[in-house]
């Protein structure tokens, strides 16, 4: 059975691979320069840089990690008061999980 299926996958990426020639063929451009353009546009957008080079901006960066571990916190909190109580050991994973989000809220709170 898994000759037949990577018979099948070979045919299917010759196939691929023949159409993407043919195709940079009729648009006159290298298959080379295709695969970069489709590279370059594939990539996903850069996230703005936090300028963290001044005070402010840096209290303003752990001010944002706060307010996210916050939510992470309640999404597990939530989860963990919806376990049934058969599922002992993930009721105490998502506890133990709530224990060091609260742990590091506080760590980063102290900071400042």
């Amino acid at each position: 059975m898994s000759g037949t299926m990577t018979q099948i996958k070979f045919t299917i990426e010759a196939d691929i691979i023949r159409t993407f020639k043919s195709r940079c063929e009729a648009e006159g451009i290298s298959m080379t320069s295709a695969v970069r353009d489709w590279m370059k546009a594939s990539r996903p957008a850069k996230e703005p840089k936090l300028d963290t080079g001044t005070r402010p901006h840096r209290r303003k960066a752990v001010r944002v990690i706060i307010s996210l571990l916050n939510d992470i916190w309640d999404k597990e909190a939530e989860y963990r008061d919806n376990i049934p109580e058969q599922f002992v050991q993930r009721h105490d994973d998502a506890d133990q999980a709530c224990s060091m989000l609260e742990d590091a809220i506080s760590t980063l709170e102290e900071a400042f």
